[in-house]
């Protein structure tokens, strides 16, 4: 049953088979932010991207050679959707004009087989590691690019049951937690590039053997704000996304929903 499942997903994913179970790196939301990504620890077996390469950050088509090299698994997120197809990402009302100003100047710095990278990233991956079945998407099964649901929200038990297996790894919050419901287990590892948990400390997480552990990693955000403010978007956008990135989310001293 599990193998007809696979091929209807093109996602047969025979290493999935191995003997050996690899120690997986999972991050999401690095917008562009490569100072962020090249601090990760590359002490893993695969690497694991739930989507939002790109927007907002200086610098996209580094972050993409990045993970396009290395990455075992890519998922389209909302970000990477908006500007692959030139369309609105459905931002929460502050992260509006930042979106679009920056969507704007990515598109610009990206080459047609950039575009075409991020537009062929699948929306969702359902995959196999040893005897532990996963489902990959940046915001949830019901709707893998904007839905926007709270670690605490009730629509977690559906959405755990809608994927079915026994991880199911999310995106897209930039907040990071775990959450047991049954015998499944959701995973957020939070953002890379923009984290929003109070600290400008990027944000992963590491699986390993059946076990999932919640990291933090400092890296050198005052580069990354230099390269901000080098872009060719508003002052206003510049100060509010350099803003974010040394709060560690600024919107929730605003009471702003981070839906980015």
């Amino acid at each position: 049953m599990a193998d007809a499942w696979n091929k209807r997903m093109g996602d047969g994913d025979s290493a999935g088979r191995k003997s050996e179970i690899p120690k997986i790196l999972v991050i999401s939301d690095i917008h562009g932010n490569f100072e962020a990504l090249k601090a990760v620890p590359d002490d893993y077996d695969e690497l694991w991207v739930l989507g939002d390469l790109v927007n907002y950050g200086p610098q996209p088509a580094e972050v993409i050679d990045f993970v396009r090299s290395k990455a075992t698994l890519v998922v389209r997120g909302n970000h990477d959707d908006a500007v692959a197809f030139d369309r609105d990402p459905r931002c929460s009302p502050a992260f509006r004009r930042a979106a679009e100003e920056t969507r704007e100047y990515t598109a610009s710095v990206l080459s047609p087989e950039d575009k075409a990278y991020l537009a062929e990233l699948p929306h969702y991956r359902w995959v196999r590691r040893g005897r532990w079945t996963f489902y990959a998407c940046h915001a949830a099964p019901s709707d893998p690019l904007h839905v926007y649901h709270p670690p605490d929200a009730h629509a977690w038990e559906m959405e755990a049951s809608v994927a079915g297996t026994d991880f199911l790894l999310v995106g897209h919050t930039h907040i990071p937690f775990t959450s047991q419901v049954g015998d499944q287990v959701i995973l957020n590892p939070g953002s890379l590039g923009q984290p929003k948990t109070g600290s400008p400390a990027a944000r992963y997480a590491v699986w390993e053997k059946g076990s999932v552990t919640l990291k933090s990693r400092n890296y050198p955000v005052k580069k990354t704000a230099e390269r901000i403010r080098a872009m060719p978007v508003s002052e206003e956008t510049k100060e509010f996304l350099i803003r974010v990135l040394r709060s560690g989310g600024v919107l929730k001293s605003i009471g702003e929903k981070s839906h980015v």
